[in-house]
């Protein structure tokens, strides 16, 4: 099997954390470069949290391009109430590496133009995307697909009760990248909120870090599970036939209101996959097997 030529666009974060283990992991995806943006903390945190990442799983050969630190419209929040301070509720070494000198939107531009078609895996707000079709429109021809974490079709969101914390943090971004005529794949709330490791159920991860991340967030949060949002995203990557898709009419609400971020269908809104089915179990199967029970690098 050929792999897929990928870049991962991501605001780390413990399920971004658990998505890039998912991905270093998976022989089916070539991973060509991370790109950063804020979300689930501010840039500085999120992009020193993507090195971190890497020299703690041994892969500081893929670069790391910086990205948005506001939306399109405004600011960022956080959700470092969840994610813990900075982003991770682990401390882990000042990374050696640095970011390259490249920004993520040009680094994305000129890949598009040279190279292969790429599918790009948006696990934070989508600022960066919606930026690179705003301002390079041409570069959409090369895009294979995008794969978004976010969105609630039919189900309530999670830091409103219309809206998925990802669209929510730039939901002008994100109607940009639907409307922007690349095929999308949204993996939101509706399967997300299904696939959850929970503390009583998992075995001790193997990776000392990654058993570390996880132990924390058990105990910081109620319930002792963890949600995959992001690494069912990966999945869908990798192993497509985990999740049941839809073609459903999708639109974003980037009014000033309490609907603000809201994915709603309809009849007006962009035609886009939508996951709304998963195979749970399956699911699990593959994290425990790529994350849990996985060996990286030395």
């Amino acid at each position: 099997m050929t792999p897929v030529n990928v870049v991962i666009d991501t605001d780390p974060g413990v399920d971004d954390f658990l998505a890039i283990a998912l991905a270093l992991n998976s022989p089916e995806l070539l991973i060509e470069a991370f790109t950063t943006t804020g979300g689930n903390a501010a840039l500085r945190h999120t992009n020193a949290n993507m090195l971190r990442i890497l020299e703690a799983l041994h892969r500081t050969e893929i670069p790391v391009y910086r990205g948005a630190q506001r939306p399109l419209n405004g600011s960022f929040g956080d959700a470092e109430d969840v994610h813990g301070a900075g982003g991770l509720p682990i401390r882990l070494p000042t990374p050696l590496a640095r970011p390259l000198a490249a920004r993520a939107v040009q680094f994305l531009a000129h890949r598009l133009e040279t190279g292969p078609p790429v599918t790009l895996i948006a696990l934070g707000p989508p600022t960066n995307l919606a930026r690179l079709f705003r301002d390079f429109p041409g570069s959409s021809q090369s895009v294979e697909r995008v794969v978004l974490m976010g969105g609630a079709v039919d189900v309530p969101g999670n830091v409103t009760p219309h809206a998925e914390f990802n669209v929510w943090s730039d939901p002008e971004a994100t109607a940009l990248v639907l409307r922007s005529g690349v095929p999308v794949t949204l993996v939101g709330s509706d399967v997300c909120n299904r696939v959850r490791a929970h503390a009583d159920q998992t075995p001790v991860p193997a990776h000392p870090v990654i058993r570390r991340l996880v132990e924390a967030q058990w105990t910081a949060r109620p319930g002792r599970y963890i949600t995959l949002y992001d690494p069912l995203t990966v999945m869908a990557v990798v192993r497509p036939d985990i999740l049941g898709l839809e073609r459903l009419a999708i639109s974003v609400d980037v009014t000033d209101g309490p609907e603000r971020g809201r994915t709603s269908r309809d009849a007006g809104g962009t035609v886009i996959d939508v996951a709304m089915d998963v195979d749970v179990e399956a699911a699990i199967a593959l994290f425990s097997e790529r994350v849990i029970r996985g060996r990286f690098g030395q």
